[in-house]
């Protein structure tokens, strides 16, 4: 089988090699050599200058809800949804996404968070990605510990290895992501288009809604450890709460809420993950931890996308012109959360062995420029950006 080559400054886990050469057989990674080759092959790649990093690994995104139900009363099929998404996700560099999925009610306001859906939604996603694809689809389940009547449809899924991430969240105002109430009523309002009395309402109703109990979340818990599945904490906001997903067998908190659960959660060798939209504003949508602060007191191990698929690229190359090392700023969008979620044996860095998931990127005014993605050693994004002077005027 014919070697491909890839001329270009290689981003390790640990340091960077300068005019380095990666050699792809099939779909793997079969030699990194600390030079450039004597001679170029047709199938070659001159990515001389640029960086050579390794595929995005997306351990929280929401995108797939945005595509299928962009309004509230626009829904769309699933084949559609998944196809127009997936083109958009390769090419901001991502190469395994998963699609979180938020199993909230029966009758939730949004179509994409009610029961039946989701379980449908589930389904289709791991039924296409055994078809045509460009890149890895898995599932990350979001299930909300006040939907009381889900849980066999949750024990089933998990039995099935139909989910491949499992985290319990908890929106009831007052803690968590909504500790604010009137950050959360803001919120509804403005996003959701409430009136006031109708989120006065709304927040008020939500507080009297009852939980799971204990000793049904910690069953979930222990059947999804028991089959393999990654198990997430959501919106930490208490190193009480810390404790009791400790026992969860949660391996990952999301979001934590303040910095010293951030510095406990790390204390207790929980990988912290923040969402990039964050760092990239600068602040939380939330009025909740800043990422930025988190990332200065060496808090963050993972950045996932949350909401805004581009956030990914733009935050590695802020935190790297902030004076981060390249190589840790990709580390926390590919090796770490593949570390996370059980699958650094297959991706998340390039090494010898794994699958040849790649990302060519170029820079102007340090501004990040994605010019190919490779999945599995195969070319399946190319982006030839062009300048005025090479585009004819029309008039």
């Amino acid at each position: 089988m014919q070697i491909t080559r890839i001329h270009g400054n290689i981003v390790m886990p640990d340091r960077v090699i300068m005019n380095g050469t990666v050699l792809i057989e099939g779909e793997t990674i079969v030699g990194i050599e600390e030079f450039s080759p004597s001679s170029a092959g047709s199938e070659d790649i001159d990515a001389t200058g640029k960086w050579i990093i390794p595929g995005f690994v997306d351990s929280h995104s929401d995108a797939i809800e945005i595509e299928l139900e962009p309004r509230p009363s626009s829904t769309f099929p699933i084949e559609v949804s998944f196809y127009e998404l997936e083109k958009k996700l390769v090419g901001e560099g991502i190469t395994t996404i998963y699609h979180s999925l938020s199993l909230m009610e029966e009758n939730a306001k949004k179509w994409t968070r009610r029961n039946d859906n989701v379980l449908s939604v589930i389904k289709d996603i791991k039924r296409l990605a055994r078809g045509q694809h460009l890149i890895r689809h898995k599932t990350h389940l979001r299930y909300e510990i006040t939907n009381l009547t889900a849980m066999p449809e949750v024990k089933t899924l998990i039995k099935l290895k139909d989910i491949d991430q499992l985290s319990f969240m908890d929106h009831t105002p007052g803690q968590g992501q909504f500790r604010d109430i009137e950050v959360h009523k803001k919120l509804l309002m403005e996003h959701r288009h409430y009136s006031e009395d109708q989120a006065d309402s709304f927040i008020e109703e939500s507080k009297s809604l009852k939980k799971l109990a204990d000793d049904d979340i910690h069953q979930l818990a222990e059947l999804a450890h028991e089959y393999g599945v990654p198990i997430a904490s959501h919106d930490d906001d208490s190193v009480e709460k810390l404790e009791v997903v400790k026992d969860w067998n949660a391996t990952i908190s999301e979001f934590p809420i303040e910095l010293e659960v951030a510095q406990k959660a790390k204390e207790m060798d929980l990988f912290v993950v923040m969402g990039a939209p964050n760092a990239l504003l600068g602040k939380s949508h939330s009025n909740n931890l800043s990422a930025m602060e988190a990332v200065q007191h060496g808090l963050v191990d993972i950045f996932c996308s949350d909401y805004y698929p581009s956030s990914l690229l733009y935050t590695v190359f802020k935190l790297y012109h902030s004076g981060m090392p390249i190589y840790e700023a990709v580390n926390m969008v590919t090796y770490n959360p593949a570390k996370a979620l059980k699958i650094d044996q297959d991706v998340g860095s390039i090494e010898v062995g794994k699958k040849a998931d790649l990302l060519i990127i170029n820079e102007l005014n340090k501004r990040p420029i994605l010019e190919a993605v490779l999945v599995n050693g195969r070319k399946v994004c190319e982006m030839n950006y062009q300048t005025n002077a090479q585009v004819s005027e029309v008039y």
